[in-house]
């Protein structure tokens, strides 16, 4: 418990130092957000968090390497084989950062990081219901994992056009997952979720509105890529299952946002990977929100439901999987309030709905 307090506030202000350095280095080399029709910030803010975050969690895991003992072995394993993964996704949220990358290229990279994660034996083997039964995959557990990968980390990715909304999310679940760790008493478990919790918060810090720097694909990608792998590591749970249950349900938002964008544009006849300005953060804002408004009501309603998930995981009360409904139930009255229901619609031949 020491080393984890000890490596987390390390990562803390280990990320908290490299975020103004990075910060200095993109103001330097002018590698900072560019203005188009889809920005609500009007000055042009630095990019590349995603290095310093990146460079705290990599010291961090030094630190444990050094004092850990061999009691931390597999923990360094994991963590090695999944930062090696993370590597490759920093490397292609940095070069879109700086030069601009096809939507194509950062799929591949993505696939790729995901498959090194698979050869090393971490896979999605079965789907286990919260309602009782499991389900295996067989020969379905490779695709199925690297989708979900893939999927986490583009979901982070879309929801990231707010300050400190995709960071936020990310400190909330990261820390359900370090709480959900100690209550089933696997402490080593907690090591990477602190580490990057701790990692969040200091670049936090200079990530909330108003922001002097963002995540930027660097950021994004390697946030959703990390906590995709988090969940399918084996060491927050007895089963796949019950460990995707947290960051399905605390990454709801950005989930259901991701699908919802799929759909908007398909039913546009547009590419479903053309950017647009109709996220959820959008259409709050267009309710009349501010811009901390709209982050807070998300980072509420995405901790409200994280707590809803840990109370189902932690819980032997029959009546606990009622929460579900009531996820689901303020899910479909988002869905309806922001006006996203009109997409769900049956357009008839005339193209009236």
């Amino acid at each position: 418990m020491i080393l984890l307090l000890s490596t987390s506030v390390f990562s803390f202000f280990a990320s908290l130092v490299l975020t103004m350095l990075v910060r200095k280095f993109a103001i330097k080399k002018h590698i900072c957000s560019k203005k188009n029709h889809r920005s609500i910030h009007k000055n042009a803010t630095p990019l590349l968090g995603g290095v310093a975050i990146f460079g705290g969690v990599m010291i961090s895991m030094y630190i444990i390497f050094m004092f850990g003992g061999e009691n931390l072995s597999r923990l360094l394993r994991e963590m090695a084989v999944f930062l090696m993964g993370g590597f490759l996704i920093l490397l292609i949220g940095i070069y879109d950062d700086i030069k601009g990358a096809n939507w194509y290229e950062k799929f591949a990279v993505q696939f790729l990081a995901g498959t090194i994660v698979v050869l090393f034996g971490y896979k999605i083997s079965a789907i286990v219901s919260p309602f009782g039964g499991s389900i295996a995959l067989g020969i379905f557990s490779v695709p199925a994992t690297l989708l979900w990968i893939v999927f986490i980390s583009n979901s982070l990715n879309l929801i990231d056009g707010l300050d400190g909304l995709a960071a936020g999310i990310s400190l909330i679940a990261a820390c359900l997952m370090v709480f959900i760790s100690l209550w089933f008493g696997n402490l080593a478990s907690a090591f990477p979720a602190a580490i990057l919790a701790a990692a969040l918060a200091a670049f936090l810090i200079y990530n909330y509105n108003p922001a002097k720097i963002f995540l930027g694909d660097s950021g994004s990608l390697f946030l959703g890529f990390m906590l995709a792998c988090f969940s399918i590591n084996g060491t927050f749970r007895n089963s796949t299952g019950v460990a995707m249950l947290i960051p399905i349900i605390v990454l709801g938002i950005p989930i259901v946002d991701t699908l919802l964008a799929f759909i908007r544009r398909l039913r546009k006849g547009v590419h479903p990977f053309v950017a647009d300005k109709e996220h959820i953060h959008h259409r709050l804002l267009s309710l009349g929100l501010t811009h901390r408004q709209a982050v807070l009501s998300i980072h509420t309603v995405s901790l409200l439901w994280g707590s809803f998930a840990t109370v189902i995981l932690i819980s032997n009360n029959p009546y606990r999987l009622l929460l579900l409904v009531l996820i689901f139930g303020s899910m479909v009255w988002g869905i309806i309030k922001m006006g996203f229901w009109q997409y769900f619609l049956i357009r008839n031949k005339t193209g009236d709905e």
